[in-house]
């Protein structure tokens, strides 16, 4: 399946910014299940310049700056993926000790940032409230896959999804309590208590194709950012699930980036001087394209 994900970020401000230092982490990687056929940002006001770079995880990243004098900042980024339409089944897996044992005789890539998965991040830290949540659901016989996929499970039917109840600092403590949040809180939590019984799991971000009810017209701009998360099984590599749906990520995903926590991939951040204070407004549209390879320039 080929998808168009446009992604509008735009900053207003109350006074005149004088300089504003941007970092954007918001271009599809390629994968095993989907292919990054064309990305473009557009940035207005213009900046002089773009300068693109990978992070240490692999994730595509992208800086400007923004000298001149400004109330706001419109940054757009719109892509072309090619999603892959079999979703493979769930390989068998190892007790988590052995799969332990395997990653630490393993030393590619995946199994490098297995090992900074299996260890606390800024935004999952070691606390009683993962100890807590453990105790719902006890490893004890599971497989590595067995126990990630009924992780996914439990807080899809012990959760409810409440759009607005959370922001980034509200802690994984008001999250168990209140029993709702959003999808980034789901991930955090999840690969809180996957690494503390020792099963690497990581942060991916991304997007989701949201369809309308049949008979309606797909509203502009009513997608959004998505989050879930993936563990490490030492012979077969990372496995996603996303515990906000229930579900196994399919070609109506796409993954954007990937890292220990949502610190790691945060869409945009930076500096801004001046300006007082600002607005934030984030539009997210996922469409189907044809099935022939539309360019940028051609949408």
């Amino acid at each position: 399946m080929k998808l168009q994900v446009r992604h509008r970020t735009h900053y207003e401000y109350t006074q005149q910014a004088s300089l504003s230092h941007n970092h954007i982490c918001l271009q599809p990687r390629s994968t095993a299940s989907q292919q990054c056929l064309e990305t473009r940002i557009d940035v207005s006001p213009e900046p002089g310049n773009i300068q693109f770079d990978t992070d240490v995880f692999g994730n595509a990243t992208a800086r400007f700056n923004l000298s001149q004098r400004h109330k706001s900042c419109d940054i757009v980024v719109t892509s072309l993926i090619q999603t892959r339409d079999v979703l493979p089944p769930l390989p068998p897996s190892r007790s988590v000790s052995d799969n332990l044992q395997l990653l630490l005789s393993s030393n590619t890539q995946d199994a490098l940032m297995a090992h900074d998965c299996l260890l606390p991040s800024p935004y999952i830290p070691p606390s009683d409230t993962l100890d807590e949540f453990i105790k719902e659901l006890p490893l004890g016989s599971q497989n590595v896959v067995e126990y990630g996929q009924n992780m996914m499970e439990h807080i899809f039917t012990t959760f409810d999804y409440t759009s607005g109840f959370s922001n980034l600092v509200t802690p994984l403590s008001e999250i168990h309590a209140a029993r709702k949040g959003v999808c980034q809180d789901f991930a955090h939590l999840a690969i809180g208590a996957l690494r503390r019984q020792g099963i690497p799991a990581r942060y991916v971000s991304g997007y989701l194709e949201t369809l309308p009810p049949p008979g309606q017209k797909k509203l502009q701009g009513a997608d959004a950012s998505h989050a879930w998360y993936a563990i490490f099984d030492a012979q077969h590599g990372w496995i996603d699930f996303d515990p906000t749906n229930n579900k196994r990520p399919d070609n109506q995903y796409i993954t954007t980036a990937w890292g220990r926590d949502y610190g790691d991939v945060t869409p945009v951040k930076g500096m801004v001087y001046g300006g007082g204070t600002h607005s934030l407004t984030v539009e997210v549209d996922v469409l189907r394209m044809e099935d022939r390879v539309l360019t940028l320039a051609e949408i």
